[in-house]
């Protein structure tokens, strides 16, 4: 399925800003016996050949109220990645005003739990994340959010890592492992050259990964794509047909404006199984920004 920029779909931002109610068990008369726990680990790293690369980490707990859900908290604090489906491009923010006009009886009641020390372990190498106290600005949200900046080779790809909690009075210790995305290196557009510059000719981008049936690298990374500064999001479905030794889909040249950026990514989602979450998942985002300049052809027919 080839994906055309004619029609977009709407898409929430992958970082909405903080907008959830804070509520402490008790409050509005919820108890902790009508609430849930979730929790999202992200680890993300990103190289550009202009600015460098860089890498953080960053573990969210929270304590959803009912009524809410725990998608609904997620996307309240700006720990929600949402895709348009495989196949498809989505214009990013456009649904974003849409969920503010809700209005404030309708935001999730969220509390960010402190649960003890986190650290992730790779090759034998333990970085430990910050708790950092909120608010730190504003007094929206309340509670603790665990992050590190980290250097980017303590990151690698196609690795096991392993996220470790030491755990509070309530909220039990654990030890979970996951397996990395692979190597955005990987994912090739056809046109570009080696300081990851593209010169965009023709009606569509030709993209290219390894991910067939011999592949034993990546094959369940989902690969997307931000156009910048259009402000689009596409996600690439094979169109090999699971075939050939790599995936490959197109992308219309028309979602580009004379200039920008193209930013490629290798996502990979594994579910977080502890015995004081109910819900969960590790979540690896490795990318990698190619610098693109659209060219124009014009054909003149002789008369």
């Amino acid at each position: 399925m080839r994906l055309s920029g004619l029609a977009l779909l709407p898409l929430l931002p992958a970082a909405v800003g903080c907008a959830g109610t804070v509520s402490s068990p008790g409050a509005d008369g919820v108890d902790a016996e009508s609430s849930t726990t979730s929790a999202v680990v992200s680890i993300e790293r990103t190289s550009d050949p202009a600015t460098g690369s860089r890498a953080e980490t960053s573990a969210r707990f929270l304590r959803v109220m009912a009524p809410s859900s725990a998608d609904d908290a997620l996307r309240a604090i700006g720990a929600s990645l949402e895709l348009p489906a495989a196949g498809t491009c989505a214009a990013i923010g456009t649904s974003a005003s849409a969920r503010a006009g809700s209005g404030p009886a309708q935001l999730p009641l969220v509390e960010l739990l402190d649960v003890g020390g986190v650290t992730l372990e790779v090759g034998g190498v333990e970085t430990h994340l910050s708790p950092r106290q909120l608010p730190d600005v504003t007094d929206v949200v309340s509670g603790v959010v665990y992050a590190r900046g980290t250097d980017p080779a303590l990151l690698p790809d196609s690795t096991r890592y392993v996220v470790r909690v030491t755990g509070t009075p309530g909220f039990e210790p654990f030890a979970v492992s996951a397996l990395g995305a692979g190597d955005p290196a990987q994912v090739r557009i056809a046109g570009e050259d080696e300081t990851g510059t593209l010169l965009a000719t023709g009606a569509m981008l030709d993209v290219s990964w390894p991910a067939g049936p011999g592949s034993s690298e990546g094959r369940d990374d989902v690969v997307y794509l931000d156009v910048r500064p259009a402000g689009v999001r596409c996600t690439l479905g094979d169109e090999s047909g699971n075939s050939t030794l790599f995936a490959h889909a197109t992308v219309s040249t028309l979602l580009l404006d004379d200039a920008g950026t193209l930013v490629l990514h290798r996502l990979h989602r594994e579910p977080l199984h502890a015995p004081s979450v109910d819900s969960g998942e590790i979540r690896f985002d490795f990318a990698r920004t190619i610098s693109y300049v659209r060219s124009y052809v014009r054909s003149y027919v002789q008369r």
